[in-house]
């Protein structure tokens, strides 16, 4: 049995109401090397979802984020491992106080993936420290929007998905923005910064879905899920 067999077959037993036993597979297969490309995404999902029904799988997903923050030190990369976990728990402050706790250089590698925790506690002093020109920031992001799109064929189903993809992406990077600088008070330079990130994507479709994001956040996740269904039905 592969590793997706193995992950639809955890499915139906959580499914099923065996909750222990998809519990231990979820946690053998996390720790799968074989199963590395899934352990973040649709594994993590899928305990996270377990946990919501079953308190011993919250307590073991707690669990396995002390694990790998006692393992910090020697392997810093673990640190956006534990930033997902918490993401999943709900437990943002977990992630901005072992933020707090990293050496200036691993707090810059990881600054970006812990801004939205963050800023979440409120600390906007130590956001802006690690995002201090959040207009540039935008500006880079629309930058690289506008490259993907001249790649993109928005003609097929297949093109649209990956433009919806990219302004979901780019709209979460433009979120980030203005809620710095909302955060720290420039309320006016936030209002500026909504009109750019509007003007400054070159193309007319992508303008537009990234204006609508804007206007009601949501709405590129549900056009995603409308196009997915049109495909498969």
């Amino acid at each position: 049995m592969d590793i997706v067999q193995r992950l639809e077959s955890a499915w139906q037993t959580h499914a099923e109401g065996h909750f222990e036993a998809a519990l231990q597979e979820y946690r053998a297969l996390f720790d799968d090397a074989e199963a590395a490309s899934l352990r973040l995404s649709y594994i993590l999902a899928a305990w996270a979802k377990l946990a919501e029904e079953y308190l011993p799988a919250h307590h073991a997903l707690v669990d396995l984020r002390n694990r790998l923050t006692a393992e910090l030190q020697s392997a810093p990369q673990l640190f956006h491992d534990i930033r997902i976990i918490n993401d999943k728990l709900g437990d943002l402050q977990n992630t901005y106080h072992l933020f707090k706790t990293l050496p200036e250089t691993q707090a810059q590698q990881n600054a970006r993936a812990a801004l939205p925790s963050i800023m979440a506690c409120g600390d906007y002093a130590l956001a802006r420290r690690y995002l201090p020109q959040p207009e540039h920031h935008l500006a880079l992001a629309a930058m690289q929007l506008n490259e993907l799109k001249n790649n993109i064929n928005v003609l097929t189903n297949e093109g649209m998905a990956d433009m919806l993809a990219e302004v979901f992406n780019y709209t979460t990077e433009v979120t980030l923005v203005l809620d710095l600088l909302n955060g720290c008070g420039d309320t006016d330079a936030a209002a500026i910064a909504r009109q750019q990130a509007v003007s400054l994507v070159q193309s007319p479709e992508a303008r537009a879905c990234v204006q609508a994001e804007l206007d009601a956040p949501g709405t590129t996740l549900d056009a995603m899920v409308e196009l997915q269904n049109s495909v498969t039905a």
